[in-house]
């Protein structure tokens, strides 16, 4: 089926979440065979974060983290040495750029399965300005909630 070109974004968001719910639900009822949520969620973060940038970031809310912590949003852990993201615009930049440029690190647990990520942003001269750490928890949270924001504000017809 094609994508609803009215609500380009939107439809891409919720198809993203459709996926998602599909892939946890076959890992979860088929334990033996293989299926990586990680993976899709790393996936369904590049697509999320890499179209909106491109069309509608200029409709992306520019709230502060506080409003968005208090809107129940999870806010990364920024390593030590590193500043915090200011604003939603500017977490998201941070976060697709790190996506993006492959700034990611997995982060095992004693089972060797990932249970986070690290990532970070660099400038064009090279220099790291963001570095964070995000359990999966966060990362799918995120996720959640930037889905709701693309499919509820519809940013195609903002």
């Amino acid at each position: 089926m094609n994508y609803d070109h009215e609500r380009l974004l939107a439809d891409f968001a919720s198809r993203t979440l459709h996926n998602l719910e599909l892939i946890r639900k076959f890992h979860k009822t088929q334990p033996k065979r293989k299926a990586y949520e990680v993976t899709q969620l790393i996936n369904s973060m590049l697509g999320l974060l890499v179209f909106p940038k491109e069309q509608y970031l200029d409709d992306i809310p520019d709230k502060t983290l506080e409003e968005l912590k208090a809107e129940g949003w999870p806010i990364p852990e920024v390593r030590p040495g590193y500043n915090q993201a200011k604003t939603l615009k500017q977490l998201l930049r941070f976060m697709r750029n790190g996506i993006t440029h492959f700034n990611v690190e997995f982060l095992p647990d004693h089972n060797n399965e990932i249970v986070g990520i690290v990532i970070w942003n660099n400038r064009p001269n090279g220099t790291t300005n963001w570095k964070a750490e995000l359990p999966l928890e966060q990362i799918e949270a995120i996720s959640l909630r930037f889905i709701d924001l693309l499919t509820e504000n519809d940013l195609n017809n903002a």
